[in-house]
């Protein structure tokens, strides 16, 4: 009898950090605010963005993050549809400023694009990352779960 309890107490107690572990590190995806950024911009200094249920596994999304010393920003307006915990699909219009960039012109990316959350990140990353200007210019831009 000892033994059975002994083994059921295992068990029980597997389960539950099992299942601590995965709440821990699975992203919960949620309305309202969340941080966004631009790494040209800066990662210490989101912007905002507002994130609306539209219906089951559809949001809508629009916000943005600017820079107070320049003209540099990031733009974005569109759907989010909700694949997994760690896979967005987002239709719409994305717009960036960064002036030593693209010659200083707005990057403009309108259709449908990916955002990933992997491994350890506390974001989803679009993965559709090549600037408008081409020449291995990458853009990080990412919503934050917060």
């Amino acid at each position: 009898m000892k033994r059975i309890s002994s083994l059921l107490l295992v068990f029980i107690l597997t389960c539950t950090y099992s299942a601590y572990a995965q709440k821990k590190t699975t992203p919960t995806f949620r309305e309202g605010t969340h941080n966004f950024t631009l790494q040209w911009i800066s990662w210490d200094k989101p912007g905002k963005v507002q994130i609306r249920k539209k219906n089951k596994s559809t949001y809508t999304i629009k916000g943005e993050q600017r820079d107070a010393q320049s003209k540099s920003f990031v733009t974005i307006d569109g759907t989010l549809k909700v694949v997994s915990s760690s896979e967005l699909v987002f239709t719409g219009t994305i717009k960036s400023l960064y002036e030593s960039i693209n010659e200083g012109n707005v990057c403009e990316r309108t259709g449908t694009y990916h955002f990933l959350a992997k491994g350890a990140r506390k974001y989803w990353r679009l993965q559709e990352m090549e600037n408008c200007e081409g020449n291995n210019v990458t853009d990080y831009i990412d919503i934050y779960f917060n």
